[in-house]
């Protein structure tokens, strides 16, 4: 059987090591460690450094199976930054670039080679012959980015490892559930998963978890305050709003944001509603149906180049331009001009002094969620 290798490495240690263990159990049964024809070096030994966990792996590699036609070889965790600080020329190639040639060369018959860790550059030699390599049949090289939680593509991201996550837990999750889930994690995918684990814990035998689990179970964190607090604006809900300014502002003033927390909330509902008059412009160019479902939405997003649509709204998960779609058809256009007017002079009043923060906030509200008389 001709030798193969697999490399697992990025940025994203957590998916890393998920996707990881996944190919380890297909590659030796679970557990693996119970697979005599594995062999694991640890990359993250604390007592060894990484000049001999290298030397170990390169002497281990380049030996045949013995008494068994197979051996798997796992280099686990390895820290990539470190090993990449010794230098490297023609004279003298450093481990990792030896490694990389004996990967290229091909690995020795009945040798299946396991390699993951944190810290690789891609700008580095041995990366770019590695990469090459992996092109032979059997072999892999896999890049784990960690998403920037504002980044494009970021929501669709951490919505579809929410979905991942419950499924495990033998759990299906309501999309409201799913968006509170991505605004309060903020990119953090183990600290994800440990909210769903906690949280199909507290269904028990319910078949779904929702968002009244998450209020239920799950600490509300400055992002998802400030979101609901948007939404409720957005939805023409005063009664929620103006309940959820408290919690809001001790959030703020415990958390490492700086600044005046009262104006963080103008500032985030002068965001959503600024979303909100882009997204009804989007839906009157674009002829969006005026009881549009999630379906939609999703439909829509993955058609977008086709269309030619290249609003970055898009971008954002289907369930929450849904639902402010669904806020949308609350407000008629001729309002945003009272309802940014409100927004200013909060903001202002808030900046000058002029009155107490709380009350300027309910105030806001309330000029904001009143219907106009027709």
């Amino acid at each position: 059987m001709p030798g193969t290798f697999h490399i697992l490495c990025g940025s994203d240690e957590f998916a890393v090591k998920e996707a990881v263990k996944k190919l380890s159990v297909s590659l030796c049964g679970n557990p693996p460690e119970e697979n005599p024809d594995l062999e694991i070096i640890r990359g993250d030994s604390d007592t060894v450094d990484f000049q001999e966990i290298l030397d170990s792996f390169i002497n281990t590699v380049t030996t045949p199976p013995f008494l068994s036609d197979r051996k798997i070889i796992w280099l686990r965790h390895l820290d990539f930054e470190k090993c990449q600080s010794e230098p490297s020329d023609k004279k003298k190639k450093s481990r990792l670039d030896h490694i990389a040639g004996l990967l290229e060369k091909g690995v020795i018959d009945g040798i299946t080679v396991l390699i993951d860790g944190v810290g690789a550059d891609k700008r580095k030699a041995w990366f770019k012959t590695v990469k090459a390599a992996s092109e032979q049949e059997g072999c892999s090289l896999e890049w784990f980015e960690k998403a920037d939680p504002k980044g494009k593509g970021a929501e669709a991201s951490m919505s579809a490892a929410a979905r991942e996550f419950a499924a495990a837990e033998g759990k299906e999750i309501d999309e409201s559930a799913v968006l509170f889930l991505v605004k309060s994690m903020a990119g953090d995918r183990p600290g994800m998963q440990n909210e769903i684990r906690k949280l199909a814990t507290y269904a028990c035998d319910a078949p779904r978890i929702t968002l009244e689990d998450c209020h239920a179970v799950c600490q509300e964190t400055e992002e998802t305050l400030s979101w609901e607090f948007s939404s409720a604006l957005t939805a023409r809900n005063p009664e929620r709003a103006i309940s959820l300014i408290p919690g809001i502002l001790r959030s703020l003033s415990q958390g490492s944001s700086s600044g005046n927390p009262e104006l963080a909330i103008v500032v985030s509902a002068a965001n959503e509603f600024k979303r909100l008059l882009s997204l009804k412009c989007e839906g009157e160019k674009y002829q969006f149906p005026a009881h549009a479902s999630p379906r939609f939405f999703e439909d829509l997003a993955a058609k977008q180049l086709e269309n030619g649509i290249r609003s970055p709204l898009l971008n954002m998960h289907p369930y929450r331009i849904f639902k402010m779609w669904e806020s949308a058809s609350c407000y008629e256009s001729r309002e945003f001009s009272r309802i940014f007017d409100a927004l200013f002079q909060a903001n202002r009043a808030i900046v000058t002094g002029g009155g107490d923060p709380r009350v300027i906030l309910e105030t806001m509200v309330l000029k904001i969620t009143r219907k106009d008389v027709q």
